[in-house]
């Protein structure tokens, strides 16, 4: 699996309010990651999994930690480089 398939450019590094509104309304289905990447075909792995994740209740506490990692400036796209 390539790396470079799942960089997203980040901006300027400022909250944007477009975003957070998408991470606190729609963000519980996975619906940032596809904003964020501003591609499906990038983001519907990321999608699928945080959906599943809130079908069993997990995905709530994703959420969350992802409003607060924004907030934060550390906001990442593939949640496995929270952990890195």
């Amino acid at each position: 699996m390539k790396k470079e398939e799942y960089v997203v450019d980040t901006g300027s590094g400022s909250i944007q309010a477009g975003f957070l509104l998408v991470l606190i309304f729609l963000g519980w289905f996975g619906i940032d990651k596809i904003f964020y990447a501003r591609s499906f075909r990038q983001s519907w792995k990321f999608f699928f999994v945080k959906f599943a994740y809130l079908l069993i209740g997990l995905g709530i506490f994703w959420n969350i930690f992802d409003i607060v990692q924004y907030c934060r400036h550390r906001y990442q796209f593939d949640f496995r480089d929270y952990f890195k």
